[in-house]
């Protein structure tokens, strides 16, 4: 999804880098894998595009360090979970955030004769 089709505002942050011990057989945990992050934000921008200040959005760098935290905090299993863990503390950090995506791209599946790539989409609202 795009903010064009939400009509909202929102902040990009694609291709960030993690590492972390995810995966369903027990190898894939122990050795972990990296993974490519892309997050969209949905929020109203409209103060922060008046106020040129940082306290009236949220920071990228934050958005970065989440996901860092996340991909430290556990052995993961599913994409899926991961990818909601990472929502879970957006929403937390962020009271003004509305609703968010996140994908997780991960590269490398125990497939050898796959040669495409995986990933897992979410779309998360924050819960009234």
């Amino acid at each position: 999804m795009t903010a064009k089709e939400y009509k909202q505002d929102c902040i990009s942050v694609k291709g960030i880098d993690s590492y972390t011990k995810i995966g369903v057989a027990d190898n894939e945990r122990a050795i972990g894998q990296s993974l490519k992050i892309d997050l969209e934000v949905y929020l109203d921008l409209s103060k922060a595009g008046q106020s040129d200040n940082l306290l009236d959005t949220v920071s990228y760098v934050e958005l970065v360090n989440i996901v860092d935290s996340v991909s430290q905090e556990k052995d993961y299993k599913l994409l899926e979970h991961f990818a909601t863990r990472i929502c879970e503390n957006i929403f937390q950090k962020f009271p003004s955030v509305d609703s968010l995506g996140v994908r997780v791209h991960k590269p490398h599946i125990p497939n050898p004769s796959f040669k495409g790539r995986s990933s897992v989409y979410i779309h998360r609202q924050r819960q009234q």
